[in-house]
């Protein structure tokens, strides 16, 4: 049956650059009959724009003023749109970071059968769009995460892993006291159901699970940062890009939750067979 597509679908948040850019319809562009003098500099000052499209007489976008550095509105040329200038609409936002980050770039044409159709910049990864991205990201990892962790532990392990833990950490004690008290409710029967990101990367440290995943010590709490960027996109009024996370920290902390999956993955599937 065609529906059961739909069954099999797992859900995947999947944004696309033009669900995170600016269409051409809404954009703020310049006439190109309406150039005079340095008219098109105020416009980009006044909105603070790097980027600002030149719209011609029939409505098609070729050009466009671009600012020698960001937020720097005395030297300003115009520059023709090349191929890489330009990604299809279409294009996944993971792509577009990436680009971001190889190619060094600050923005991109978006097109539509080779019309350009919208903009996306650096700046327009600071919304709800990309965070729903990533922590749906962050989320699979979670999921399968503990998987890994029930797999090759007994909860009497972990308990005492807590347990020791709770006497130099008043947090893990307040985990397992929480948990007691739902267990004692008949509203919880899974310890790992009350744990964090951050319980489980130092529960497979204190095993050395680590190893079965092939990342030594010291990689593993490198990975440890993930949960810095799940802190930003947990907290929606938060900026995911600022001075102190660029747009290549981001694309590195992808790059671990993608690889951390992978290996996941790959040794639940080596377990199944």
């Amino acid at each position: 049956m065609i529906e059961e597509i739909y069954y099999l679908d797992e859900g995947y948040i999947k944004v696309t650059a033009a669900s995170v850019g600016i269409s051409s319809r809404r954009w703020t562009c310049i006439n190109a009959a309406k150039i005079q003098e340095d008219n098109y500099k105020s416009l980009m000052n006044d909105n603070r724009f790097d980027i600002l499209p030149i719209v011609e007489e029939d409505g098609t976008t070729n050009e466009f003023y671009k600012t020698d550095s960001p937020n720097n509105y005395v030297n300003i040329k115009k520059q023709t749109i090349t191929y890489k200038d330009v990604l299809p609409l279409d294009t996944s936002i993971h792509e577009v970071i990436k680009g971001f980050v190889v190619d060094n770039r600050t923005f991109y044409f978006l097109t539509y059968q080779s019309r350009i159709t919208g903009l996306i910049t650096l700046g327009n990864l600071n919304c709800r769009q990309v965070q729903m991205y990533i922590f749906g990201l962050i989320c699979e990892l979670e999921r399968i995460l503990c998987d890994f962790i029930e797999n090759d532990l007994t909860e009497g392990q972990i308990k005492e892993f807590m347990i020791e833990k709770s006497e130099v950490n008043e947090k893990w004690k307040e985990t397992l006291d929480y948990y007691q008290m739902l267990v004692q409710t008949d509203l919880e029967n899974k310890l790992t159901a009350q744990l964090y990101l951050i319980d489980f990367f130092s529960i497979i440290d204190h095993f050395n699970l680590n190893e079965k995943l092939g990342y030594s010590k010291k990689k593993w709490q490198d990975l440890t940062s993930i949960n810095d960027l799940r802190h930003l996109v947990a907290h929606p009024t938060r900026s995911l890009l600022n001075k102190d996370n660029d747009v290549s920290r981001l694309w590195r902390r992808i790059g671990k939750i993608e690889d951390l999956t992978f290996r996941l993955k790959q040794l639940r599937e080596k377990i199944k067979h």
